[in-house]
């Protein structure tokens, strides 16, 4: 297994610089033509990158007045820079990793915070799985939506709640919590609903990504909690590979 995911790991990381290499290339970028397809429109790359860098600098005073989750999910509702931020920065996705834990089964994949689905987009062929995208209501989510709405054995899951009261625990074979814990108000809370979502000898695919003086206002995790979180992450699953963006565990 871990030889496994250093090679996907391997693939992944050459993969995103090839295809940054086309993109300065001019080479047309399937994401690019997907973002245009769902906003009806034809901007080329170059516009693409003047455009985010504009939205950008306009959501600065808002973001620097973000201290709750309330005002996070304001945010998250209203402005559209997520959705332009995530195709920047998750254009290029971890989905071999993900896949080599998927290998010869059938089951549930649950993306946790999800913004564009990275990761589901990636593998939403798989037909033995049903896809789980969780995440506050807001564009990057719709985005999401739109990309995998027309698979069957797509599930929408929009409310964490549901979870809780309609889903017999456990039930994940693979869970993803990929540069979200950060963002979240308790990620304590939220890393113990994810272990317990996942079936014995399931797979977390995670990291916890430290906040810097250049952090944007929606990193919302403490250092306490950050480490109170990594403690119990350590403790009751068990660590199975890492790199420093991308980490793996399993449930015993």
């Amino acid at each position: 297994m871990r030889l496994r995911l250093q090679w996907a790991s391997v693939l992944d990381r050459w993969d995103a610089r090839l295809r940054r290499v086309g993109e300065r290339l001019g080479v047309p970028q399937p994401w690019l033509q997907e973002f245009n397809a769902y906003l009806g429109d034809r901007t080329t790359l170059e516009e693409f990158w003047v455009r985010y860098t504009l939205k950008r600098l306009d959501v600065q005073p808002w973001l620097q007045k973000i201290t709750t989750e309330e005002d996070a999910l304001a945010f998250y509702r209203e402005s559209d820079y997520l959705l332009w931020r995530n195709l920047v920065h998750r254009r290029h996705s971890a989905w071999r990793r993900v896949l080599v834990t998927m290998r010869g089964k059938k089951g549930q994949l649950v993306e946790y915070g999800c913004g564009i689905a990275p990761v589901s987009a990636w593998l939403h062929r798989r037909t033995a799985w049903s896809f789980w995208l969780i995440d506050f209501t807001g564009p990057a989510r719709e985005f999401a939506h739109t990309r995998l709405a027309k698979w069957s054995h797509w599930s929408d899951t929009p409310q964490w709640e549901y979870w809780k009261t309609q889903i017999r625990w456990p039930f994940a074979r693979v869970v993803t919590a990929l540069d979200v814990l950060e963002h979240t108000a308790d990620p304590v809370y939220t890393v113990m609903r994810l272990e317990r979502a996942l079936v014995p000898g399931g797979y977390l695919h995670w990291n916890f990504i430290e906040a810097s003086e250049t952090s944007e206002g929606l990193n919302l995790a403490t250092a306490a909690q950050r480490q109170e979180t990594l403690d119990y992450l350590y403790t009751h699953l068990r660590l199975i590979w890492s790199s420093p963006d991308h980490l793996v565990s399993q449930k015993p």
